[in-house]
């Protein structure tokens, strides 16, 4: 059965090698671009912490750029961790910018000014490195998602864009985390695919192995068994997501490409199954 076209020279990350995002953001290497989807403040504060308190323990530098209300979520989360949050940044490995007021700084005409942008992000990263001190830099923000929230998805986008540039131009590490449902159809459909256009991994739910169990029991439940062996081998031996992610992942956006009509039943019931509000 003949699902999907040959296979591109492109990335194939439906692999079941994908690690866990506790890895993915602990080893987090530069020209990574990461980003989370998430709904409680629980996971985005075990996220962020992970990534900044890795960063940390290696000795290297690390920028965040949170709200206020959630810097305060995360600072005695980090210090909890064995984290001496004060003591980082007065040696200047800790860089802390307010989202809220960095944002308006290089905003013209609801999208962001890109030269303003990028020296902007280049003199705050230059400082981090502290002339060789911490060469190696991790970043971590929402000013992406503050817009996000808003409504302005053009400019959220634009963005990350500009993020993905600095995460190579600068060569550093950069993890953006975004309040989305990966149980919704239309950010399955709309915001994923454009999301893989300027990042390299996605980290869709906290937890890998329920996600695993939902979709594959869904996948059965909607087709039937001897279908979804069939649907699973094929589509993930042919589908070139455009990021690393889990294979569960990877096989409901295969599904909503090339069989929509079964994607659609297939995401509301792994939703179910994944919350446990399966009858």
């Amino acid at each position: 059965m003949e699902i999907l076209g040959p296979e591109s020279d492109g990335r194939k990350v439906a692999e079941d090698t994908c690690k866990h995002w506790h890895d993915v953001l602990a080893h987090a290497a530069p020209r990574d671009h990461v980003v989370q989807l998430y709904q409680d403040q629980d996971f985005l504060n075990r996220a962020v912490c992970r990534f900044a308190g890795a960063a940390l323990a290696n000795g290297e530098g690390v920028i965040l750029v949170p709200t206020t209300e959630h810097w305060n979520a995360f600072r005695p989360r980090l210090e909890a961790e064995g984290v001496d949050v004060k003591t980082a940044q007065d040696r200047g490995q800790l860089t802390v910018v307010d989202a809220d007021e960095l944002l308006p700084r290089f905003m013209r005409h609801t999208m962001p000014e890109a030269p303003v942008f990028l020296g902007l992000a280049g003199e705050i990263i230059a400082r981090t490195r502290s002339a060789g001190r911490f060469p190696k830099v991790r970043w971590w923000g929402e000013m992406v998602n503050v817009l996000w929230e808003r409504g302005d998805v053009a400019a959220s986008m634009n963005l990350e864009d500009l993020f993905d540039r600095v995460a190579h131009e600068q060569d550093i590490a950069i993890f953006c985390s975004f309040v989305m449902d990966n149980f919704n159809g239309e950010i399955h459909t709309h915001m994923l695919p454009r999301l893989g256009e300027n990042h390299s991994h996605l980290i869709p739910v906290e937890d890998y192995v329920r996600l695993e169990r939902a979709v594959a029991d869904a996948l059965r439940e909607t087709v039937g068994p001897t279908e979804a062996r069939v649907l699973e081998s094929q589509l993930l031996s042919k589908y070139q997501a455009p990021f690393t992610m889990p294979r569960a992942q990877a096989l409901l956006l295969a599904l909503r490409q090339v069989l929509p009509e079964v994607a659609g039943p297939v995401l509301q019931r792994s939703r179910d199954l994944y919350t446990g509000l399966s009858a």
